[in-house]
């Protein structure tokens, strides 16, 4: 398990448990296929987070195939949201990634990515697991 740059808090949808996993803070799965993972950590402020999620991309392509970015877009002033398709042992996946600024400091800023990867035929029951996953995370009072 990795910390996040950040302390942060979230409520976790009904039917999802927890499950421990290496490289990221947090990991929870519905399905064999289907989990939602929390990552994060601290940019310049000048670096989009476009650019930042495409970093992600990059490392995704070095485990899976046919990394494909279906949609990227800035949402607000501190978020960005992406989707994506890709491959990984003959199964095709999608993940819907939401990166959110959680802090600045001089120069720098802390970024956490929530995601949520699952078969297509799944995506449309979890979605809005995953959004309600997204709206209940924050910053730890």
């Amino acid at each position: 398990m990795t910390q996040l740059p950040v302390s942060v808090q979230f409520g976790l949808p009904d039917g999802w448990e927890p499950v421990p996993a290496e490289d990221v803070a947090f990991a929870a799965m519905r399905s064999p296929t289907a989990g939602i993972m929390l990552t994060g950590g601290v940019w310049p402020v000048w670096v989009p987070l476009r650019e930042v999620a495409a970093e992600a991309v990059a490392d995704l392509r070095e485990t899976a195939s046919e990394v494909t970015v279906l949609s990227g877009d800035e949402i607000g002033s501190g978020g960005f949201v992406q989707e994506l398709r890709f491959t990984v042992d003959d199964e095709t996946l999608v993940r819907s990634e939401v990166y959110l600024v959680m802090g600045e400091g001089p120069g720098r800023r802390a970024v956490v990515r929530a995601a949520l990867t699952c078969t297509r035929e799944e995506f449309d029951v979890l979605a809005g697991d995953f959004r309600a996953f997204v709206g209940s995370l924050g910053p730890d009072a």
